[in-house]
C-alpha cells in the first residue's frame, strides 16, 4: 500500500512538473504572397530553435505590405497562440500588416496549464530597387540581380566575349544599373531580351548604345519610347557571335509570350531560357497576351529536339529563386521533356491542373515531374483563322497598338501624329492553309505589307481571315490620326 502511494505521489509530481513546462513553439515560419497564387518563403536571418526567443528577418519593400507569419506547435500539444494580442492558429497562415522600416511582432504561446512564453520577430522592410547583387558562374560570366537579389524578383545574367560582352535581360530596378555593370565588365555591352515583359527588359534604356536583341513578335509589349533603331529583330534560328567561342542561337518558344526566345550556346551548353520554359516551378500561361496551349507544345518540341544530342546543359533561369533543384544535366533536358509531356497530356484532354484564380483570371495550376504548367483551360487550340501577329509600322517606324497583340484579342487602337498619312499594316495568318486576307474588303496577302491611308481624326481598319474551314475571324485596328506634334 505504502509503495502505491509513493507511486501515485510520483506520477501526480511528474504531471505537476510537466504542466509548469512554458509552451514552446515548434517552428516559426515567414512568408509572402506575390500573387494570388505564388507564395514566396521568406527566411529568418536566425536557425529556429524552440529555446530561441528572438528573431529577426530583412525584406525588400515589394510584396511585403501583408506578410504570413506560421506558428507551429508540436504535435499533441495543448496552447492558444496571440500575435501582438491576436489570436492566431497554430500550423496556419497569419496575415499581419507590415509597414516601412522596423515592425516588431510578440508571439505569445500559452498552454492549457502553466506559463506563457513570448517569442519575438522583428522584420525590417526596406525600399532596396535601387541595389544589385550578382554572383559569378564561371570566367566572365554572372547572374545579376536586383532589389538586392530579395526573393520574388528576377534574374538577368552578364556573359563576356571577345570585344563585346551580351547582358541577357535587364530587370526591372530603379537603381544605375549600368554603373553596376560597368563593375563587372570593361567590355561595350550590347542587351539580349528574352521577351518582352516588363521585368526583363524595363532599364534597357540605361543602355543607349547598346545594340538590343528581341523578336519582333514581342515588340508590342514595349512602351514606344523604348523601340530605338538600335534594336535587332531577331528571327528563330538567328545567331549572336560575341567571340571567345560564345554564339547564342535564338531559339523560338512562345506561349508566356508570343516572341519567348532562348538563346542558346551549343558549344558551352548553356541556355539563357527568360521565363520561356518556366524557371524550375511554374509556366505563367493565363494571361490574356498568352499563346495557345497549341502553340507552346510546338515551341517545346522544337526545343527539346534542338537540345537533345547534346548532353550537359546549364540553363539560366529569368527566376532563379523558383528552380526547384539545379536545372543542370538530366535535369535540365527533363525540365523541358515534363512540360512538354504536361501540354500535351492537357491537349488530349488526359490532364486538368487544379482550379485556381489570378485576379479575375480562371486557370489551372497542372503539375508532372518537374514541370509546371499553370494554364487558362479556354485558351488551349489556336483559331483556324487567328493571325499570328499583326505589325503596324509608319514611315518604317513601328506603331505599337494597345492591348498587347494576341491571337485570340480581336480589337485594337494605336495613335500617330498628324503628319502621318499612311501605315503599312502586315497581317501574318497563324495557320498556312487559311483561304484569303482582306484589309477594309480588299485581298491582302499573309505576310505581306498592305499600306492604308490615313483620314484626320478616326480611322479603322479591318482585317478579316478566312479559313479553309470554320468561321471568318475579323480583327480591327482603330488609328487616330491626331494633332501635329
Amino acid at each position: 500500500m505504502r509503495k502505491l502511494v509513493w507511486l501515485l505521489i510520483i506520477i501526480c509530481s511528474f504531471c505537476a512538473a510537466q504542466a509548469q513546462v512554458p509552451a514552446t513553439l515548434a517552428g516559426l515560419e515567414l512568408a509572402t504572397d506575390k500573387t494570388d497564387i505564388e507564395r514566396l518563403p521568406i527566411k529568418l536571418n536566425q536557425a529556429f530553435a524552440p529555446s530561441t526567443l528572438s528573431y529577426t528577418a530583412t525584406v525588400e519593400a515589394s510584396y511585403t505590405a501583408n506578410m504570413l507569419i506560421t506558428p507551429k506547435l508540436a504535435a499533441g500539444q495543448n496552447a492558444t497562440i496571440k500575435i501582438n494580442g491576436v489570436e492566431a492558429k497554430p500550423g496556419e497562415a497569419n496575415k499581419v500588416a507590415v509597414a516601412e522600416g522596423d515592425n516588431k511582432f510578440s508571439i505569445v504561446v500559452t498552454p492549457s496549464a502553466g506559463e506563457s512564453r513570448t517569442y519575438t520577430l522583428a522584420i525590417t522592410r526596406k525600399d532596396l530597387s535601387k541595389v544589385y547583387r550578382s554572383e559569378s558562374l564561371g570566367k566572365g560570366m554572372w547572374r545579376i540581380f536586383d532589389f538586392d537579389g530579395h526573393i520574388g524578383n528576377e534574374s538577368f545574367y552578364l556573359i563576356e566575349g571577345q570585344n563585346r560582352a551580351l547582358l541577357f535581360d535587364t530587370g526591372m530596378g530603379r537603381g544605375d544599373l549600368a554603373a553596376y555593370i560597368s563593375t563587372l565588365t570593361k567590355l561595350p555591352v550590347d542587351v539580349a531580351i528574352t521577351h518582352g515583359n516588363r521585368d526583363h527588359f524595363a532599364q534597357v534604356d540605361q543602355f543607349p548604345n547598346a545594340t538590343v536583341y528581341l523578336s519582333d513578335l514581342d515588340v508590342t509589349r514595349l512602351p514606344a519610347n523604348l523601340v530605338t533603331p538600335k534594336y535587332k529583330w531577331l528571327k528563330p534560328g538567328d545567331v549572336i557571335d560575341i567571340g571567345a567561342g560564345r554564339k547564342f542561337e535564338a531559339i523560338s518558344v512562345p506561349g508566356h509570350t508570343l516572341g519567348g526566345l532562348v538563346y542558346t550556346d551549343f558549344a558551352n551548353k548553356i541556355a539563357v531560357t527568360g521565363d520561356a520554359t518556366s524557371s524550375g516551378s511554374m509556366v505563367y500561361m493565363f494571361s490574356a497576351a498568352c499563346t495557345a496551349m497549341d502553340q507552346f507544345l510546338d515551341g517545346m518540341v522544337r526545343f527539346e529536339a534542338r537540345i537533345k544530342p547534346v548532353d550537359g546543359w546549364t540553363f539560366l533561369t529569368g527566376h532563379y529563386y523558383q528552380e526547384k533543384v539545379p536545372l543542370k544535366g538530366a535535369a535540365a533536358k527533363q525540365l523541358i521533356t515534363d512540360m512538354r509531356t504536361a501540354a500535351e497530356r492537357v491537349l488530349r484532354g488526359e490532364a486538368e491542373g487544379k482550379p485556381a484564380k489570378q485576379g479575375n483570371v480562371e486557370l489551372r495550376q497542372l503539375n508532372v515531374g518537374l514541370a509546371g504548367l499553370w494554364y487558362n483551360p479556354n485558351n488551349l487550340r489556336t483559331d483556324p483563322a487567328a493571325l499570328g501577329f499583326l505589325k503596324v509600322q509608319a514611315a518604317g517606324k513601328d506603331v505599337i497598338p494597345r492591348p498587347v497583340f494576341s491571337s485570340f484579342v480581336t480589337e485594337y487602337t494605336a495613335t500617330v501624329p498628324a503628319d502621318v498619312a499612311k501605315v503599312e499594316i502586315t497581317p501574318t495568318a497563324y495557320w498556312s492553309t487559311v483561304k484569303a486576307v482582306t484589309v477594309n474588303g480588299k485581298p491582302a496577302r499573309s505576310g505581306a505589307l498592305y499600306a492604308a491611308d490615313l483620314a484626320m481624326g478616326a480611322n479603322k481598319l479591318e482585317i478579316a481571315v478566312t479559313p479553309e474551314k470554320g468561321a471568318v475571324r475579323t480583327y480591327t485596328v482603330a488609328i487616330t490620326r491626331g494633332a501635329a506634334n
